[in-house]
């Protein structure tokens, strides 16, 4: 019983989506204490690559053996809740995205956050704990999700935290709510297809299986269609890319997701309380079973 919830500002302004996420998850803490995490987007900070890296150990050596490889304008050293720490860094945009991932994957290091638009802010603990870590409740920008974990499987730390990204295709995010029982199955094939898993999270599986599908050149509402029936469980889930935000639920609707729509502000989340929490007034409406919607910029 996780909390997911979603955000994103009609006119495309930059805004306090950071402040909007935090109330949001805030009030839907009961349904997961765990951990928690938010994906931001901000197009105007776009001039350098920003990088988000668990050292489990020495950060400062970790730290000068990227910037031997690459070309890190900025970078800081944070202490994560989960013991980790964090490399914050800037990279410039000379090196692609895959000399990028190829470097911290040799150093033995795992990508937390990886993108040119979007910043992923995620760790073990409450809003509140992550909040302190991270800051990401000052974060300004277009739109964003974000998620409150209960965890039912896999390890609790940073990188099981949701936001879940491809690093391979940076920019794009899940948070999701439920269980995805044909997991091991459609990762099988998804893994025969090239795709590089960084956890055994099933939450995981399903950026992989979307990015698969707009690699292949379908768009978002016709991937999100396929995963309602290609996916089996009970499931509601957001993603996010920087022009907008999807989100579908399971075909039998066990998993909630409630919207509402304002002239300047359209919103998602597991319970109408987050909603209410940013929007006091307004219709809500309830997604159907197998529904899926797509908000664009």
């Amino acid at each position: 019983m996780c909390g997911i919830a979603g955000v994103m500002f009609s006119d495309g302004a930059e805004a306090p989506v950071g402040q909007y996420l935090y109330e949001m998850l805030k009030s839907l803490q009961h349904r997961g204490m765990d951990s928690a995490g938010v994906i931001t987007y901000n197009q105007k900070n776009s001039e350098y690559w920003k990088v988000r890296v668990v050292s489990p150990s020495e950060p400062d050596v970790a730290l000068n053996k990227i910037k031997y490889r690459l070309n890190v304008k900025d970078s800081k050293v944070i202490k994560l809740n989960d013991g980790n720490y964090m490399l914050d860094l800037k990279i410039s945009k000379e090196h692609d995205v895959n000399e990028i991932r190829q470097t911290i994957k040799k150093l033995g290091l795992h990508l937390l956050s990886l993108g040119i638009q979007s910043l992923i802010s995620k760790d073990v603990g409450l809003v509140d704990d992550v909040n302190r870590v991270f800051n990401f409740s000052r974060e300004v920008g277009s739109h964003g999700i974000g998620h409150v974990r209960f965890s039912t499987e896999s390890a609790v730390d940073a990188l099981h935290a949701h936001p879940f990204q491809n690093p391979e295709f940076p920019d794009i995010a899940i948070v999701h709510n439920g269980q995805i029982t044909n997991y091991w199955k459609m990762r099988e094939l998804l893994e025969l297809e090239g795709h590089e898993f960084q956890t055994d999270n099933d939450s995981e599986l399903i950026i992989h299986y979307i990015v698969n599908k707009l690699r292949k050149g379908y768009g978002l509402e016709e991937a999100l269609r396929m995963a309602v029936k290609d996916l089996d469980g009970p499931f509601a889930f957001l993603i996010s890319m920087p022009e907008g935000i999807g989100m579908a639920r399971d075909r039998l609707g066990l998993r909630p997701l409630v919207i509402s729509e304002s002239p300047s502000v359209k919103v998602a989340a597991s319970e109408e309380v987050a909603i209410r929490k940013v929007i006091p007034e307004g219709k809500i409406y309830y997604m159907r079973p197998g529904e899926v919607r797509v908000w664009m910029k």
